[in-house]
């Protein structure tokens, strides 16, 4: 029983270094801490080939692997600082399908326009939206678009400015001024989004993870090349 809890220690202090060198900021750094993961695992196995008999060291690799992986599922971020999720959504669509696997940080973050965060509702929702305006900025909701500090990026626009039009009527609109702690998401896919424009900006206490980037699986399990970023530019 000791072996196995001092080979768990180990592969979680292992794990605890992806967090504490951000190793998992880079997708192409995966695979590597995967195949690290994979290498701890062979040696502990022949280490207790040398030591014990073949079966007992086969129940040993087993044992821990259920141990960890169940260590791991209960609460993956706390221990490595990332997580990782398959989108059930549209509301990101085009920038995120429903086959997607998203990578996302939840520790040492900052908070910038044009990059997408979990975060959670005053209801308690957890939802991934893109951060659009931040303290201090006046928010007008006109439509289905969202006017920040008189202008408004989209999808649709790839992400370039466009000024109010001072005749477009948005009396039925909401207009925000953000408080220092306040925060407005709108998912990409604006006319399909349940988003700020609904349950009103966010709090900063209420943000969670920054999604960093996306990937595929493909029909072999193998990772998809295309491997994109979720954040954009503001110009």
């Amino acid at each position: 029983m000791k072996n196995i809890l001092c080979k768990v220690l180990i592969i979680l202090i292992y794990l605890y270094s992806i967090r504490l060198f951000e190793l998992g900021s880079n997708l192409y750094s995966f695979p590597y801490i995967f195949h690290g993961f994979a290498i701890l695992f062979v040696i502990f196995f022949i280490t207790d080939l040398i030591r014990i008999k073949k079966r007992n060291a086969l129940l040993s690799s087993v044992s821990i692997s259920i141990i960890t992986v169940s260590i791991l599922s209960i609460n993956l971020p706390l221990v490595t600082g990332y997580s990782f999720d398959k989108s059930e959504t549209k509301s990101n669509w085009p920038t995120i399908s429903s086959n997607d696997y998203i990578i996302s940080k939840h520790f040492d973050f900052s908070l910038d326009k044009g990059a997408m965060y979990g975060f959670k509702n005053a209801q308690g929702d957890l939802y991934r939206k893109r951060l659009i305006a931040g303290p201090n900025d006046r928010v007008q909701v006109c439509g289905d678009l969202v006017y920040v500090n008189g202008f408004t990026r989209n999808i649709t626009t790839n992400w370039k400015a466009q000024e109010l039009n001072t005749y477009k009527d948005c009396s039925n609109g909401s207009t925000y001024r953000l408080k220092e702690d306040q925060y407005f998401f709108v998912g990409d896919n604006f006319t399909n989004s349940h988003d700020s424009r609904h349950y009103g900006p966010v709090k900063r206490k209420d943000i969670v993870a920054h999604s960093l980037y996306k990937f595929q699986l493909n029909q072999d399990d193998s990772i998809s090349k295309e491997q994109t970023s979720l954040s954009v530019i503001f110009e």
